[in-house]
């Protein structure tokens, strides 16, 4: 099968699988990025999009370009992550062919195809695929590996016009999600094993033109020096509990890449504590013995061993030196997935093998329908997540909003849990008084809301909420301090400011509503926000 049909094809396995997923709606994240961002729901604004997230300024200019031609119809964003995972297979083909062109024996074509066809259909890639939040993975995974193909081929051609593109396609990469600074190190593993034939000093004669690759996230990292005062987010726990964490769940990813069939878009799991648990240790030494397997067996096994460092490498910003909340994400492992699918790939495409494949590569893809089924519908999704993670409050919490979204009655049991799981989260009382609200249920609402903010005096929203149950209860000078804690909690809100305008007004302080008028019409408002001021200042004439 020639250079474009075998990307043709593992691009065609990716929409025959993923495809399927446009049926399904917004969930999870996709809430906070799509439904309730007002940062991206106007082009108009483009430094207000590009500034929505700093760091990834393309991927915000794509969520503004979506909801420019969408609104919040949800199955042309969908259509959009599966394009660029299809995008990906292809390139990951082309990647691969090129790969096999360094390799000696009869299969090697075929294997790097297949190879591709396995990263297209895997269910691990469901959750990049088929989740709209997590196009930040998918995105920067395709500019990766345009990038690798572009630089490999420039490295071997010995062509600076092709070094250059490479380069800038890294920059879209970067642009678009951090972890893609993992490309440097992905490029001198594909130049090791596959253009220096391992051999270090051949390598070692080309670092200029690896030095392009290496110093273009300096810049950035320098920015954030000079803007935040760090190299590197501040880790929220131990950095060292946080290195032996994701030293302990990397042969997972492993496995998971190996074994694709338990792909999850919720994981609930603890980091580790210290001293470490019995299970912890024995993951650790599973990872070092990984390792050094894949040190000490690079030549007599060098698919394998490449397939390992490939995966080390493409989580080494998420699982070091970023600290992130989620412990363990399937969607960490999507690029890392792919020197893991070219290695199998590579060993099962033998005559006697073939059927095996052929059948590997059916069950991956029915696989993957049926975990499109469940994120389809994220009543079904959350429920497969408190199966997953029974003990999780922030499971039962998302599958209080999946229940809340359909008036299903059983939303309130679900809060009631996830608190009785985290008493201390103030996220849920912030939910369980909304909810209450909501039911009319005032007393009750400003109770939960109460311990919210007892629990997080700063969140500007749940201060908020409490200042309108408050008023609704006539209760306008509690009201007041509330709408005060939010506008000072968080300066970029109008509504605390808008709604405490209103109350001065009521009681006569012209000057002082007339001056929180102002200051709301400068910040970032909605229709609904503009149209609330405009009257307000009609009012004030």
């Amino acid at each position: 099968m020639g250079t474009r049909r075998g990307p043709a094809l593992a691009a065609a396995v990716a929409l025959v699988v993923y495809l399927p997923s446009l049926a399904g709606g917004f969930l999870y994240d996709d809430i906070a990025v799509v439904v309730e961002n007002r940062r991206i729901q106007d082009l108009r604004s483009l430094g207000t999009v590009l500034r929505y997230e700093p760091s990834r300024p393309l991927l915000n200019l794509t969520w503004a370009l979506n909801y420019a031609l969408a609104g919040r119809s949800a199955w042309p964003y969908h259509l959009v992550n599966v394009l660029i995972h299809a995008a990906s297979a292809a390139l990951a083909a082309s990647l691969f062919l090129w790969m096999a062109r360094h390799r000696p024996g009869p299969y090697r074509r075929g294997g790097a195809i297949l190879g591709a066809c396995l990263f297209a259909a895997t269910p691990m890639a469901a959750e990049t695929a088929a989740y709209v939040a997590s196009r930040s993975t998918a995105l920067a995974a395709l500019f990766v590996l345009a990038s690798l193909r572009l630089a490999v081929t420039a490295i071997e051609a010995g062509s600076r016009a092709r070094l250059t593109g490479a380069v800038g396609l890294f920059l879209l990469a970067l642009a678009t999600k951090e972890e893609a600074a993992a490309l440097p190190l992905l490029l001198l593993l594909l130049d090791y094993f596959f253009i220096a034939g391992q051999g270090g000093r051949a390598l070692g004669h080309r670092w200029r033109w690896h030095a392009a690759f290496w110093l273009l996230p300096l810049p950035g990292l320098m920015a954030r020096r000079i803007v935040a005062g760090a190299w590197l987010p501040a880790p929220y726990m131990s950095r060292s509990l946080y290195l032996l964490t994701q030293w302990a769940a990397f042969p997972g990813y492993l496995l998971r890449a190996l074994v694709p069939l338990d792909p999850a878009f919720f994981r609930d799991e603890a980091p580790a504590s210290w001293p470490p648990s019995v299970a912890t240790m024995l993951w650790a030494l599973v990872a070092a013995a990984v390792v050094s397997a894949a040190v000490l067996g690079r030549r007599r096994f060098p698919d394998g061993s490449f397939a390992a460092a490939w995966m080390a490498a493409a989580l080494l910003p998420s699982s070091s030196v970023v600290p992130l909340n989620e412990m363990v994400v399937d969607h960490r492992a999507y690029l890392g997935g792919a020197g893991v699918a070219f290695a199998a790939g590579s060993a099962l495409w033998r005559p006697e093998r073939r059927v095996f494949a052929m059948a590997l590569l059916a069950v991956l893809a029915a696989w993957a329908w049926r975990y499109e089924w469940v994120l389809a519908d994220p009543v079904r999704a959350w429920e497969d997540a408190v199966r997953r993670s029974p003990a999780s409050a922030d499971a039962y919490r998302g599958l209080a909003d999946a229940y809340a979204g359909r008036g299903d009655p059983r939303a309130e049991p679900a809060l009631q849990r996830a608190a009785s799981l985290s008493p201390r989260d103030p996220r849920t009382w912030a939910n369980l008084g909304v909810h209450y609200a909501e039911a009319g249920r005032l007393t009750e609402a400003v109770a939960a809301l109460q311990a919210a903010t007892r629990a997080d005096p700063s969140d500007a929203k749940t201060r908020d909420n409490l200042g309108l149950v408050l008023q609704a209860l006539g209760r306008a000078e509690e009201a007041k301090a509330e709408y005060q804690a939010a506008a000072a909690a968080d300066r970029r809100l109008a509504q605390p400011r808008i709604r405490l305008a209103a109350i001065l007004l009521q009681q006569g302080d012209r000057e002082r509503a007339r001056a929180l008028v102002e200051e709301a019409a400068r910040l970032e408002i909605d229709p609904d926000d503009a149209q609330a001021i405009q009257s307000l200042r009609e009012r004030l004439r």
